[in-house]
């Protein structure tokens, strides 16, 4: 438990010296008398702020997932343990004030949400959070700290991108690209064709089997999925900011080629994991790990890229979103471009013009969007 003056008890605290110190001067009772009702206000409040804040839990929702810019939606519970009133109730965390609760019934209990709207992508645990109470003179403020299970985890706020560049197209229902060749299933009808040895009985088409022209079978469109491999820097221009923006592009690009039909791999340049993401994914594994992304200079080197280029498929067009360019970056870069591989590199705004790379296209990004470096 921990005792801190307010802003008020510490202006009624230098009034009461200076009384005191008048009282000596002009031997005053009164101001004496005064002084001893200010100090058995303090004395007030410190029990009942140390009553309220033992006496009352809190009761979190164990996680809950939020983007940039939102509040947590799950309602937090508060509950008054004792038989007395508790009021001026404080719910903090070092990030700002969760809420605040005026009054508190006997054997009460409230339900409230967090005012805090979380700006900055990241986890941020429960184990932080305090316990305050003012009551009832607002003087003194009792502190309980309160090491509570679960923790919000806020998402980067992803935004519309253009889709990236695929490679290594391979047949998938539902794939947003279409081949020369006809297929036996799909989405995209295409027209009858004789049956032939070796086709499924549940593909004839009966009602032109019924014209008299033998059996015929259903064909479709053929419908083509990409490869896509995201190659992510986890800071190496040691800027957190620039490391947001870097978050925030990969997930939106992540989602843009979802949203293609293509398949996904993502590996970030330090722990060296590749991730593998089925066409459409709703995208909730891949927001979270993205949340829980942390700085990690002196990762861009070649050693590091190459492993990582190793990993992903030698079909899929690789992006590179970094957060700065140098020599071990442009080294892979051209390698790739010679091996006919399928490059695009990301890179923030505020980097330097980048010398030509043989036709690589190179975008950069903001914290709101992408645009194409000409």
């Amino acid at each position: 438990m921990i005792f801190v003056f307010t802003k008020t008890g510490r202006v009624f605290l230098a009034v009461s010296v200076l009384m005191y110190l008048a009282s000596l001067t002009s031997q005053s009772g009164l101001l004496l008398f005064l002084i001893s009702i200010l100090a058995g206000c303090y004395l007030v409040n410190f029990g009942w702020a140390w009553r309220n804040v033992r006496q009352v839990e809190l009761q979190t929702p164990d996680s809950v997932h939020i983007s940039e810019g939102q509040r947590a939606a799950q309602p937090w519970r508060l509950t008054n343990g004792s038989r007395h009133w508790a009021g001026l109730i404080q719910v903090e965390s070092p990030d700002g004030v969760l809420g605040s609760v005026a009054a508190l019934a006997p054997l009460g209990a409230v339900s409230f949400l967090p005012d805090l709207v979380y700006w900055k992508r990241g986890v941020y645990s429960y184990t932080r959070i305090s316990l305050g109470s003012i009551y009832p003179f607002g003087f003194i403020k009792a502190v309980r700290l309160m090491k509570l299970p679960g923790e919000v985890v806020v998402y980067p706020a992803v935004y519309h991108a253009q889709p990236p560049r695929a490679a290594g197209y391979d047949v998938m229902v539902g794939g947003k690209f279409k081949g020369n060749r006809r297929t036996m299933s799909g989405s995209i009808f295409a027209g009858v064709r004789p049956m032939q040895a070796g086709d499924p009985l549940k593909q004839i088409h009966w009602k032109s089997s019924a014209k008299g022209q033998g059996l015929m079978v259903k064909t479709f469109e053929e419908e083509l999925s990409g490869r896509v491999s995201f190659i992510m820097d986890c800071g190496q221009a040691g800027d957190a900011k620039i490391l947001d923006d870097c978050v925030r592009a990969t997930g939106s690009l992540i989602f843009a080629a979802l949203d293609e039909g293509h398949h996904v791999e993502w590996i970030d340049l330090k722990q060296l994991h590749l991730r593998l993401i089925p066409p459409f994914a709703d995208g909730h594994e891949i927001l979270d790990e993205l949340a829980r992304i942390e700085e990690a200079r002196g990762c861009l080197q070649e050693s590091a890229l190459r492993q990582a280029v190793e990993k992903v498929s030698n079909k899929s067009a690789v992006q590179f979103v970094l957060t700065d360019f140098n020599a071990a970056a442009r080294e892979v870069t051209l390698q790739l471009k010679s091996q006919n591989r399928a490059v695009t590199l990301y890179l923030p705004e505020t980097c330097e013009a980048v010398e030509d790379l043989g036709g690589v296209p190179v975008f950069t990004y903001s914290e709101c969007g992408l645009v194409e470096r000409v």
